[in-house]
């Protein structure tokens, strides 16, 4: 990997948004119908999401409000008008505008259906008409922010429109676990500043959240004895991904960062390095390369799978990440790294996804917890991956196997899954 590829990937997949992300979504295409619309009296709203789309924003708490509602996040795109904002849309939101909220459904037709689309997981069509006769239609497809198409009484209004991310992102792609090693292993990382600088924000803002519950599971609480234990380790970490992805899901005002298309990842890449390089006390340099390892091991993980997924994409990268860096932490081998990841996914292969709710906040904090724990294990030289199963010895070959699994195999598994909640 050179640093060009590296710098596409991160401005690929980094990205700030506010709530879950799924959630995000739906504000942002609300709020570029109602900034077209500008002062013009809202008449009806037909939103049509892709099922993937639908399974993971119908039972998030919308920020502010503090509990789920589809016709209450589009009502709060609607009516803070911001789109420049894209998923971060909701970061402004005030009581005054909460108050307005049931205000403005009692005057406006909302209808929201969901349906299975061939060529994506990620689909959102907004069609809005006002009482003066306007009518807009905007396309969101492929990825959370990627609007393809705004039309505003047949006029095309391209300004709204962005180059397709995913073009750009897949022109850029991780071929082996090695070129993730090598990469860290040679040390360059002047093009990828604005990396730390989140990492060591989220970093911060979850050790914030902890501090307001009244948690001993800070770094400075840590025994010298726990230092040395992976399983004090593994609690305390999951503590700094638990308590600020449930902020996230119940709907609080709070803005992270999301890698690879999710803001649950990017709390458990990001802050994950963070604290175990504070736990050792380890190097600018060391710690720098762990935030890369962490990265770099995630986005692997998730290019091999569609950006909605059947499976806990979010969990299967935290996890691997997070056996990734208490291995590199702990001074393992490169095989050993690889050998870790390999044990987390042979143990978590078909951990499903049931839709974002306030729950996948556990799934999230268990997965670095499981990580930490498949480290130790191979650290410990008392287990290695045989290779049966879906589990290759090859990592590479394990991951690809995770991607086809939950892109071709069970992809027809969403259906019974949404039927199911």
């Amino acid at each position: 990997m050179d640093q060009m590829t590296a710098k596409r990937l991160l401005e690929g997949n980094l990205t700030k948004t506010m709530g879950c992300t799924d959630i995000g979504v739906v504000g942002y295409i609300a709020s570029i119908g109602a900034y077209i619309l500008r002062n013009n009296k809202i008449k009806s709203i037909d939103l049509v999401m892709s099922e993937e789309l639908y399974k993971n924003s119908v039972n998030v708490g919308v920020p502010g409000l503090r509990k789920s509602g589809l016709d209450k996040a589009l009502a709060l795109g609607i009516l803070l008008k911001n789109p420049k904002k894209q998923l971060s849309v909701f970061e402004s939101v005030t009581n005054y505008d909460i108050d307005k909220i049931e205000s403005l459904l009692s005057e406006i037709d909302v209808s929201i259906t969901h349906k299975k689309f061939i060529d994506t997981v990620i689909y959102e069509e907004l069609f809005i008409t006002s009482h003066e006769g306007d009518k807009v239609r905007i396309i969101i497809k492929d990825f959370y922010d990627n609007v393809v198409s705004v039309i505003r009484n047949g006029e095309k209004l391209p300004e709204f429109e962005r180059q397709e991310l995913l073009g750009r992102v897949n022109k850029y792609k991780i071929d082996s676990y090695d070129e993730i090693c090598d990469f860290v292993e040679q040390g360059d990382f002047s093009e990828l500043g604005e990396l730390f600088n989140i990492a060591e924000i989220q970093y911060q803002n979850a050790r914030a959240e902890i501090k307001k519950q009244g948690g001993n599971f800070l770094v400075e609480d840590l025994s010298t004895d726990q230092k040395s234990c992976f399983y004090d380790l593994s609690n305390f970490v999951r503590e700094h991904i638990e308590v600020p992805s449930k902020k996230r899901m119940i709907g609080d005002i709070y803005t992270v960062y999301g890698v690879a298309g999710s803001g649950n990842l990017g709390i458990g890449t990001l802050v994950t390095p963070m604290f175990l390089s504070d736990a050792f006390n380890v190097s600018k340099e060391e710690r720098e390369k762990l935030v890369v390892l962490s990265f770099f091991t995630s986005v692997y993980v998730k290019q091999e799978m569609n950006v909605v997924t059947v499976l806990c994409g979010t969990g299967h990268a935290t996890g691997c990440s997070s056996a990734a860096c208490i291995t590199y932490v702990k001074k393992g081998t490169r095989e050993q790294i690889k050998d870790a990841i390999n044990l987390y996914l042979s143990t978590s292969m078909g951990f499903v996804c049931d839709g974002a709710k306030v729950s996948c906040t556990y799934k999230v904090s268990f997965a670095a917890m499981n990580g930490i724990i498949a480290g130790k294990m191979v650290l410990d030289e008392s287990v290695a991956c045989d290779g049966f199963g879906l589990n290759k010895v090859d990592v590479d070959q394990t991951i690809k196997n995770l991607g086809r699994l939950n892109n071709e195999i069970l992809n027809s598994a969403n259906k019974g899954i949404i039927d199911l909640i």
